[in-house]
C-alpha cells in the first residue's frame, strides 16, 4: 500500500511541473508572438471611477448624523504626477442641535466638480514602481440641494430652503435681488472641494482606493439654519453675514482604466 502511494506521489510530482513548464512554453510563445506580430494591449489616459460612502456636516446642526452618497468621475491621466476629473456626486446631508435650536435636519444635494490631482507618491518617490499610490486634489464645484430643518419632539417643519415662493439669488453670491422663475426646487451655491485618496493597484486596470472629500460650501444654508437665528433661511439676508457651512465623506472607490490598441511592426 505504501509502495503504491509513493508511486502515486512520484508521478505526481513529475507529471505537474512537466505540464507546467509545457504550459509557461506556450504562453512564453505566444506573448511573443504577440510582441513580434501583433497588436498589443496600451492602457488609456481615460479611466472611470466610481464611489460610495458616508457624509459628514460640520454648521450649526453639527451633532452627527451620517446618510450616504454615491459618486462617478471621469478621469484623464496628464502625465505621472498630475491628472484632470470632471465628477458627479449624489447624497444626503444630516445633523441636530439640541440646546438652542432643538431641530434637525435633512439636506438632499447634487454636486458637478472639476478637479486636479497630484500623485504625491510618483512626485517624491524617485523610480516608484509600486502598487500604493497618494494623492491630494483640489478644485471647484457647483452644489444643488434642498434643505429642510425640523422640531426633534414634533418632527414639524421649521425652516427650509426652498418652497412655492423660492427664487434663484445670483449665482456665486451669498445674497442678491432674486431672479428667474419662482418655485426653485434647489438652490445652487459654490463649493472648493479638497482632499486626499490613498489607491491601491489591484490590477492593471482595476485600482481600489480610500477617499475623504471635504467641501467649503459658499452658504450658510445646507443645514436650513442660520448663525443662532431661528429665521427662515429662504429669505434672501437671512444668512448672508453668518459663517459658511462645510460638509465631508468618507467613501471607497474602484477605477478602472480603459485599454487601447498599439500597433508592432514584424521583427
Amino acid at each position: 500500500m505504501i509502495r503504491k502511494f509513493l508511486q502515486l506521489f512520484i508521478l505526481i510530482s513529475i507529471y505537474f511541473p512537466v505540464k507546467a513548464q509545457h504550459r509557461n512554453s506556450w504562453k512564453e510563445a505566444y506573448e511573443n508572438y504577440k510582441r513580434g506580430n501583433s497588436r498589443q494591449k496600451i492602457i488609456s489616459p481615460y479611466s472611470v471611477t466610481i464611489r460610495g460612502g458616508l457624509t459628514q456636516f460640520y454648521g450649526e446642526l453639527g451633532q452627527q448624523d451620517m446618510p450616504g452618497m454615491f459618486g462617478i468621475e471621469a478621469n484623464r491621466t496628464i502625465n505621472k504626477t498630475l491628472s484632470m476629473s470632471l465628477g458627479y456626486s449624489m447624497g444626503k446631508l444630516g445633523g441636530q442641535e439640541v440646546s438652542f435650536f432643538n431641530s434637525y435636519f435633512i439636506n438632499e444635494y447634487n454636486a458637478i466638480e472639476l478637479l486636479a490631482k497630484w500623485n504625491l507618491t510618483e512626485q517624491f518617490v524617485s523610480g516608484y514602481d509600486g502598487e500604493f499610490n497618494i494623492n491630494v486634489h483640489g478644485g471647484l464645484g457647483l452644489m444643488m440641494f434642498s434643505a429642510n430643518a425640523f422640531d426633534i419632539k414634533t418632527n414639524n417643519l421649521l425652516r427650509f430652503t426652498n418652497s412655492k415662493t423660492s427664487a434663484r439669488n445670483p449665482l456665486f453670491l451669498r445674497w442678491g435681488k432674486p431672479h428667474g422663475k419662482w418655485g426653485i426646487k434647489k438652490t445652487n451655491e459654490r463649493i472648493i472641494p479638497v482632499g486626499v485618496s490613498f489607491d491601491y493597484k489591484l490590477f492593471e486596470k482595476l485600482i481600489f482606493g480610500f477617499n475623504y472629500h471635504f467641501y467649503f460650501v459658499r452658504s450658510d444654508k445646507v443645514d436650513a439654519t442660520s448663525g443662532m437665528r431661528l429665521i427662515n433661511p429662504e429669505e434672501a439676508d437671512s444668512y448672508s453675514k453668518t459663517p459658511n457651512d462645510k460638509f465631508s465623506f468618507l467613501a471607497l472607490s474602484v477605477t478602472y482604466k480603459f485599454s487601447g490598441n498599439a500597433k508592432r511592426r514584424r521583427r
